[in-house]
């Protein structure tokens, strides 16, 4: 977190940034935690937080599969994708909470 700070002190006026892919480049944070803030801070539901937890705990459920197939995701990323095709959009921000 000191990092980030470093980061968006002197390059966002101390403020979190809006984009995604800004998000995405500020050091040691994932998707995750920036679907998480742009959830939280913004509002914006732009996709299903997962990390490995969910994604294990997915697909032992058998909520998700690979694209085409029916063997496990691999990873949170494939896991995000699977669950967005399984659920409905506007589920999306209350299962962030769960």
């Amino acid at each position: 977190m000191k990092k980030v700070t470093e980061v968006c002190l002197p390059e966002y006026d101390g403020e979190i940034p809006h984009s995604l892919n800004v998000l995405l480049s500020l050091p040691g944070i994932g998707p995750k935690m920036v679907y998480l803030v742009l959830n939280v801070a913004w509002n914006n539901s732009h996709r299903i937080c997962v990390d490995t937890l969910v994604n294990h705990i997915s697909n032992r459920l058998g909520w998700v599969a690979q694209p085409g197939g029916v063997k496990k995701t691999r990873s949170p990323e494939e896991t995000r994708i699977s669950l967005h095709k399984w659920l409905r959009k506007e589920e999306w921000d209350p299962i962030n909470f769960w």
